[in-house]
């Protein structure tokens, strides 16, 4: 895995200069197999496929993240960045509302799930590719 490609990945994302479907992909092809983001810590971890790990800074200030889980509010978060009507740093906002405090992303597995601080989660599998 290339540590600076996943560096430099997640800040362009944060920077919202790069979509999701990009992020997998070059995520993918750095080497990387999953990512964890913890939000109130304000770090990322990743895992490559050659077993080498990563953990860097992820500068996004959530502040209080709720007790409660909405994963319909997760779910309709993720409806709307898939459909371009919101740009990752609300979508991040409203995840947090909805009571999001960390969310793992599995390339290979093709899936994201998101958790709630008592372990409610939303799984959410990758659309397929058209």
């Amino acid at each position: 895995m290339d540590a600076h490609i996943v560096e430099s990945t997640l800040k362009l994302s944060l920077a919202e200069q790069i979509t999701f479907p990009e992020v997998v992909m070059r995520l993918a092809q750095s080497g990387t197999e999953r990512y964890l983001v913890d939000i109130p810590g304000q770090r990322h971890l990743a895992w490559g496929t050659d077993g080498s790990s990563h953990v860097g800074a992820y500068d996004y200030d959530a502040g209080d993240i709720p007790l409660t889980f909405d994963a319909a509010a997760v779910k309709s978060a993720i409806t709307d960045i898939q459909h371009g009507r919101i740009k990752y740093l609300t979508f991040m906002d409203l995840i947090v509302r909805a009571g999001c405090c960390h969310y793992w992303v599995f390339i290979s597995g093709r899936q994201a799930i998101y958790f709630g601080r008592d372990g409610s989660q939303h799984i959410e599998h990758f659309p397929s590719a058209s």
